[in-house]
């Protein structure tokens, strides 16, 4: 139980709270105010006060109880209620005093963005990458480690827990309120399994959340890192502003995340936006359709050069045969318009479904921008009514971390809650 306000509370420090039960893991600021969570439970108007309260403290510097009321059009009398309970918590802090206006100064409030931390996780086929974020979203730190694909779940799970707990040491925590992790393949965010991934050794059926919660003792929660790389973008890259905002990954692979109305669409079996077995318009000699990602991700551009006899360095990525391209080599400029067909094919399909407002590009081929931009827009406008915007990515490989520290704020969203119901009793 948390008690009077006390010094200790200001360190950081925060009491044990209840991990976030099954299924919501996944849930976000927007699921609140859609009336109902997605596993049918109502939301209640309590928590939707408190919720209102605690985003208007966090996204403002300085405000009055009067202010915080005006803004959110909550009773004076319930945002005080609301208010006494964050300070209580430490959720809150007083500072100073404002400006009269003919009456008492008001006290000043701000939220305590250094109560703790949050972790976002990066896991790709060969990396791992860290960042620990204030409660306000600022990211304080972020590292970068190799990993060894091949060595197993369960060793690549230790490596994600040994080097979160170190980066949380770095900042002098010993405990993260909450943690998500990116992760490539079909993600099950209700259960927290992954259910497989290509580019991971043995990742079939793997419950990450549970083990990861046992490890970090932390709510935890898990996604598609090219889901998350979306929530990203929408947070603090090209989406920003928007709503409805599909991210297209194009690199060692190709997929697409997609946000509709402010939240992730996964689909059924959470394969929303696996684009890349979609037709190319490509045959293979004996009559078969070629994917999307055998034609326009990078290794297949790669392959398809070489295969019409384009001469490359040993090593070479898409960037050498778009440079060729750019200078006129024919044949490497064919290979790069068959790769552009092949990907507004696959965007104008999702054009047509999700009506986005934002087409954001990431992954290693996006680093061309407008020589693989401009003609993407063009080819696209033949094949569709073209409303939405295709912009480049603006967070580049630091996407999916962006949306991680996003998602892992979104779960300590719950604790805070309930640390702010709790408060005084």
């Amino acid at each position: 139980m948390i008690g009077a306000r006390t010094k200790e509370r200001a360190s950081g420090t925060f009491p044990d709270y209840p991990l976030a039960s099954e299924g919501t893991g996944h849930i976000m600021r927007s699921a609140f105010f859609g009336g109902r969570a997605r596993n049918g439970r109502p939301v209640h108007l309590k928590e939707l006060n408190t919720l209102v309260v605690l985003e208007t403290l966090r996204g403002r510097g300085a405000i009055s109880r009067a202010d915080v009321a005006r803004e959110t059009g909550i009773s004076a009398p319930t945002v005080s209620k609301i208010v006494e309970r964050l300070l209580d918590a430490r959720l809150v802090l007083e500072e100073g005093t404002g400006a009269s206006n003919g009456g008492k100064r008001p006290t000043l409030l701000h939220f305590n963005a250094r109560f703790g931390h949050v972790l976002g996780i990066d896991l790709g086929g060969t990396h791992l990458r860290v960042a620990v974020a204030r409660l306000d979203g600022t990211i304080l730190d972020q590292t970068m480690e190799e990993i060894d694909q091949s060595s197993g779940p369960d060793a690549i799970l230790s490596r994600i827990t040994e080097v979160g707990m170190r980066a949380l040491a770095a900042q002098s925590s010993s405990r993260a309120i909450a943690v998500t992790l990116a992760t490539p393949g079909i993600v099950d965010v209700d259960r927290g399994v992954v259910v497989g991934a290509r580019n991971l050794k043995g990742w079939k059926d793997v419950p990450v959340r549970r083990a990861l919660a046992d490890r970090f003792e932390s709510p935890v929660t898990i996604d598609n890192d090219v889901n998350l790389a979306a929530v990203g973008e929408r947070w603090h890259g090209a989406g920003r502003g928007h709503d409805n905002v599909v991210f297209v990954s194009v690199g060692t692979g190709i997929g697409s995340g997609i946000i509709i109305a402010g939240q992730v669409h996964r689909g059924a079996h959470f394969a929303a936006g696996e684009i890349n077995s979609l037709p190319s318009g490509l045959r293979q000699d004996d009559g078969a359709d070629i994917g999307l990602e055998d034609v326009a991700s990078g290794p297949a551009i790669i392959r398809r050069a070489h295969a019409l006899g384009v001469v490359l360095p040993h090593g070479a990525t898409a960037d050498a045969v778009f440079t060729l391209a750019c200078a006129g080599e024919v044949t490497a400029a064919a290979v790069i318009a068959e790769a552009v067909h092949a990907l507004a094919g696959g965007i104008a399909a999702l054009l047509a479904i999700a009506d986005p407002c934002v087409v954001v590009i990431g992954g290693g081929v996006s680093r061309q921008g407008e020589a693989l931009l401009a003609p993407l827009r063009e080819r696209l406008a033949k094949m569709v009514p073209l409303r939405a915007r295709v912009l480049r990515s603006e967070l580049g490989v630091d996407a999916q971390l962006h949306g991680a520290v996003f998602a892992a704020l979104r779960l300590a969203d719950q604790s805070l809650m309930a640390l702010g119901r709790s408060a005084g009793t």
